[in-house]
């Protein structure tokens, strides 16, 4: 059986919100209680938050290091973009763009879909709204505790990160860091963090697959994601859709050095 796990990351100062579509036919739960014990937390008190500064707590920045592993390895992302000033309608654009995703992708069913709390102004009209959709398979659990439901902890890692490449996109992300370990490049090098960023999530994302061989090895490493894991609320603005879009609508899957 498949879940959807859902979490957003709001930008008040970017004027955005990315929320995070984490699909998977595994366990989260199981599997993320681990890495949390593994690194000397216990699951049922300790919960990964995006917003946390780890910078100084080196265990709690490597359960983040784990998730992401986690994430790339064994999950597919779709990611939503709506604007700040339509947050009381963010809950209702992911039941949208969780349509969206099931009917654009061959992916297991049925489907228990999981989502944070605080997303909905009306639980009731939620409900309507998914009634009205017609999902066929589909169990909704709105209103989510993610200490509980700890896959929804994967969504919010998953969401910050797409919410920094989207602002570098938008030239509001400056901060430099390493490169690390296994990044092909030094591990002393500076990179910018919206690259950085791009890496980890690039392979994860909901996208039609190549189909059609150029002799171009950029065209032919490059992926159409929209519309299989890129929703675009039509309370977009012109400008935050086409950096969206440019940002997220195609990803190059090809080496990064």
């Amino acid at each position: 059986m498949g879940q959807f796990y859902i979490d957003d990351s709001v930008h008040d100062e970017a004027g955005f919100i990315i929320g995070a579509c984490v699909y998977t036919n595994i366990d989260l739960n199981e599997k993320i209680a681990d890495i949390i014990k593994s690194c000397g937390f216990d699951p049922d008190v300790f919960e990964y938050k995006s917003s946390a500064n780890y910078s100084r707590e080196p265990l709690k920045a490597k359960v983040r290091e784990e998730l992401k592993g986690l994430l790339v390895d064994s999950c597919r992302l779709g990611i939503v973009v709506l604007p700040r000033t339509k947050r009381d309608d963010f809950g209702f654009e992911c039941i949208k763009a969780v349509k969206q995703f099931i009917d654009n992708n061959e992916i297991q069913k049925p489907f228990e879909i999981y989502l944070d709390q605080g997303m909905f102004t009306s639980k009731d009209k939620a409900e309507l709204l998914i009634g009205k959709l017609n999902f066929n398979d589909c169990k909704f659990h709105l209103e989510q505790n993610s200490l509980q439901i700890k896959g929804i902890q994967l969504a919010d890692l998953a969401a910050h990160l797409a919410s920094i490449q989207l602002k570098d996109a938008l030239g509001l992300v400056t901060k430099m860091v390493k490169a690390g370990e296994n990044s092909g490049y030094d591990p002393d090098m500076d990179v910018e963090l919206g690259f950085e960023m791009w890496a980890t999530l690039r392979y994860t994302f909901f996208n039609k697959g190549s189909t059609i061989y150029t002799d171009d090895p950029i065209v032919d490493a490059t992926v159409k994601v929209e519309p299989y894991g890129l929703f675009i609320s039509d309370y977009c603005d012109s400008n935050l859709t086409k950096t969206a879009r440019t940002k997220f609508g195609d990803v190059y899957l090809g080496c990064i050095h």
